[in-house]
């Protein structure tokens, strides 16, 4: 009894890990001669099929061999360029230097803006500018007759003056734009327009408007008439006393 070994968990647990380690093992060994015999078979199927082809010269398959690649030594990019030997470092300017050449060369070829106007004027025909001066004068011109014409009196109150120097006569729109143009030639403007003046001084100013037959008719308003001061009585002097 004193010969007997003693089993310590250590030592069970060891067991059992070996004897799972040889299970597996002998579980993959089966599955790797399942796999091995049905290769073995497909072997022979493929043996036959290639030896019952006549177009093929030799059973066995070519191996291509694979080149063995070649180590690239890879070298850190610099900024600055290799620096060259004699005419190569003279022909290879640095790249900053080329563009600020190609900036130098393009502001010298860039005409000045004055001498690029002095060469349109210069290339514009005589007949041209003398034709655009008078152009530019004529919408002077016309500007200024606006303004002019602005800063005169409105027409409601050109109207105003017209139908009032024959106070309760009726007109007609046609009769009154006659006196208009004849009193103010350079006020001459439509018939709609100064109906639409004629209207505002109906509104505004007490212009009477009528319609006979169709026909509109003004009438400027005859003044009432205003009453003369009663003239002062003088009583009569008291007869004297008689003495």
């Amino acid at each position: 009894m004193a010969n007997e070994p003693v089993n310590t968990p250590i030592q069970t647990e060891y067991a059992e890990h070996l004897a799972a380690a040889l299970a597996a093992n002998q579980a993959e060994q089966a599955t790797l001669s399942t796999r091995l015999g049905k290769l073995q078979g497909e072997e022979k199927w493929l043996a036959a099929a290639l030896a019952d082809t006549p177009s093929v010269v030799s059973a066995e398959p070519t191996l291509t061999p694979v080149p063995t690649p070649v180590p690239v030594s890879v070298q850190p990019a610099s900024s600055t360029p290799p620096v060259r030997d004699g005419a190569d470092a003279a022909a290879v300017p640095l790249p900053r230097a080329e563009k600020v050449a190609d900036a130098a060369a393009s502001a010298k070829k860039a005409p000045a803006p004055r001498k690029r106007a002095a060469k349109t004027a210069a290339a514009t025909p005589p007949e041209k500018t003398a034709t655009a001066k008078k152009a530019a004068v004529k919408k002077t011109a016309a500007a200024g007759a606006g303004k002019t014409v602005q800063a005169g009196p409105t027409l409601g109150r050109l109207l105003s003056d017209i139908l009032s120097k024959q106070p309760g006569e009726p007109k007609k729109v046609s009769e009154i734009q006659s006196e208009l143009e004849e009193a103010h030639p350079e006020r001459a403007t439509s018939v709609q327009t100064i109906r639409n003046a004629l209207q505002r001084l109906v509104e505004k100013n007490g212009l009477e408007r009528d319609n006979r037959q169709g026909v509109v008719l003004y009438t400027w308003p005859v003044p009432e008439a205003t009453p003369a001061p009663a003239a002062e009585v003088k009583g009569e002097e008291p007869a004297p006393a008689a003495v």
